[in-house]
């Protein structure tokens, strides 16, 4: 693993000198031939060393990962509708986009771009968990203070801050609220979902700690919580304290959508392009849009440089805390991130779907492994290219 980080950082030094972040005129071939120029110089096996012989078969392996790992990014793109980045540390290896911001007007002035913005659906999560973990660190709030503390008239008792993190709250699912109870022509806001809450009590699904259950009334109640604490508006503290420390310049909310330009549509796998929907307005639980080269910057500054908050707090978010009373739950969730430790080491990852976009996240710590695919399409394009680049990676 170690060895492919360092040939993929001989390639990039080679080929991409100068370059910095303009990566959308690679050139497959030239490429090729540079890597072909990293070999041992045609000689017959026996006037080779040892070592050289074990260096001319290592060239030849990781030559041919490189070629696979091109092979499979550019397949990606032959149905994808988006943008991918694909990148080890601060190198990036792959970055394309491709298609249109809406399919309904495919003509070159409509093409995605590099500054296109994407909804990132339940991607957005990571920053509510980290504005909930600064505010923490502050000593502000507490993770195991009762959410009724900051919003004195919630119905339920004994659900924690930590509880609504790790998604083990039994809190109902908002997007499953009956719509002749809210007005559709009208924008739902978090404060109109906590008044629905307190007014209507739906049940809750389980006693808070004794199951997981994913909920995305969890963050839209995290973000509220954030707006309570800090007296200013959810999308302005995440402004202040995240993306422009981060440095994360075309990142912003659907709130702001209209004094934006440049962002895509949503649409289903038939290409029908999906409308205004009245829960668009909730935000903490989805709503930040961004696009690939953001994204990157922010797993850079959040996950590998601590820009944002310290180590051992990152750390925390990293790691599953999704814990129960009783046994284990079916899937391992930190502070508004996924974690999965199997066949292809610990991976930090979070998908995101949301009215016609359908995105992934992935950052492998051990390696500095990142892969992000935002797409405004739900043709399931990106469905299982992850687990076959990190496979062609961890391969022999």
């Amino acid at each position: 693993m170690l060895r492919f980080f360092i040939f993929l950082q001989v390639i990039f030094m080679l080929t991409w000198a100068g370059a910095q972040h303009s990566y959308q005129n690679e050139d497959s071939i030239a490429r090729k031939v540079t890597i072909y120029q990293l070999e041992k110089q045609k000689l017959p096996l026996a006037q080779l060393s040892t070592v050289e012989i074990h260096d001319l078969f290592q060239n030849a392996n990781q030559k041919f990962k490189t070629d696979a790992l091109n092979a499979e990014l550019e397949q990606l793109c032959v149905n994808l509708n988006g943008s991918v980045l694909l990148a080890f540390g601060n190198q990036v290896f792959f970055k394309r986009e491709v298609g249109y911001k809406r399919l309904a007007k495919k003509i070159l002035e409509n093409s995605i771009t590099s500054e296109t913005r994407f909804e990132l659906a339940s991607i957005s999560k990571q920053f509510t968990a980290a504005a909930i973990l600064k505010l923490n660190e502050e000593k502000k709030i507490n993770l195991n203070d009762d959410v009724s503390k900051f919003l004195p008239d919630f119905p339920y008792a004994n659900i924690t801050i930590k509880h609504l993190l790790t998604h083990t709250s039994g809190l109902p699912e908002y997007m499953d609220f009956p719509e002749k109870n809210f007005n559709p022509e009208d924008t739902l806001t978090n404060a109109q979902l906590e008044t629905y809450l307190e007014q209507q009590k739906p049940k809750i699904l389980f006693q808070p700690g004794t199951k997981y259950k994913y909920i995305n009334t969890n963050y839209a109640l995290l973000a509220l919580i954030v707006e309570k604490i800090s007296e200013t508006s959810f999308e302005q503290y995440v402004r202040k304290h995240f993306f422009v420390p981060a440095g994360l310049q075309s990142t912003c909310f659907s709130t702001e959508l209209n004094t934006r330009v440049n962002f895509a549509k949503g649409h289903l796998a038939d290409g029908s392009e999906r409308p205004f929907h009245f829960q668009n307005g909730v935000l903490g639980d989805k709503g930040i849009y961004s696009n690939v080269e953001d994204m990157y910057r922010w797993i850079q500054a959040y996950f590998i440089d601590y820009k944002i908050l310290p180590k051992e707090v990152v750390e925390q978010a990293t790691q599953p805390q999704n814990k129960l009373l009783k046994g284990k739950p079916e899937e391992y969730y930190g502070y508004g991130l996924r974690i999965e430790d199997g066949a292809f080491g610990y991976l930090i990852y979070h998908g995101g779907l949301w009215r016609g976009f359908q995105n992934n996240m992935v950052y492998r710590p051990s390696d500095l492994y990142i892969f992000i695919v935002l797409s405004n399409l739900r043709n399931r394009a990106m469905v299982g290219v992850n687990a076959k680049i990190l496979c062609i990676i961890d391969g022999a």
